[in-house]
């Protein structure tokens, strides 16, 4: 291998590795019976006070998902304007809509983290139980300042209207935002999938 050749798959695992970094699991809960396998058609939802935020959110979510043959829809499609985004608002229209489930997706904190400050954020994920598992990470201290955003997704499912899977997370947004969605949404369904299937 070439010095050239070998300097470019350097340079391209950094990228690579870069992107991936900017989004870290920090805990993981599912229902015991929970399988990956019974989500067909699911409604997305991303609160997010930002609508055009939110659009890009929900539909990088529906791209990726019909890539496993899953029918998602955002629910900017379905959602009349109104509608409070609570299971009371939401519950009537996934079960009319024939949805089997609804991923619901919400900012829970926004921290900046300034040079020499660890990146832990002031919130903590939920207590443990039997049916959790984490992924335990160092906190990395930050050279340049950045947001830290912590953010929640919770998978529900319509017929029992109860959280089968939830996972916290943490983004470091040294970017643009609409750059750091489509891995964020790659490592959630990754992640989603990979949930022991009983």
């Amino acid at each position: 291998m070439s010095y050239r050749t070998l300097s470019i798959a350097i340079l391209v695992s950094a990228v690579l590795f870069t992107a991936c970094a900017s989004t870290t699991i920090q805990s993981i809960h599912h229902a015991p019976d929970f399988r990956s396998a019974g989500i067909r058609h699911v409604l997305v939802i991303g609160v997010f006070k930002n609508q055009t935020l939110r659009k890009i959110f929900e539909e990088e979510f529906v791209r990726q998902w019909s890539w496993r043959g899953v029918h998602a829809v955002s629910s900017l499609e379905v959602l009349p304007s109104a509608t409070t985004l609570d299971k009371a608002g939401i519950a009537p229209i996934a079960k009319a809509g024939g949805f089997d489930t609804v991923l619901v997706t919400r900012l829970l904190e926004k921290k900046t983290i300034t040079p020499g400050e660890p990146a832990v954020p002031t919130i903590e994920p939920p207590s443990q139980n039997d049916t959790v598992w984490e992924v335990l990470l160092a906190p990395p201290v930050s050279t340049n300042p950045f947001d830290l955003a912590t953010v929640e997704t919770n998978l529900y499912d319509v017929a029992s209207e109860k959280r089968v899977w939830s996972a916290w997370s943490e983004t470091e947004e040294m970017g643009k935002i609409s750059k750091l969605i489509p891995p964020f949404v790659k490592l959630i369904l990754k992640r989603l999938y990979e949930t022991p299937q009983g």
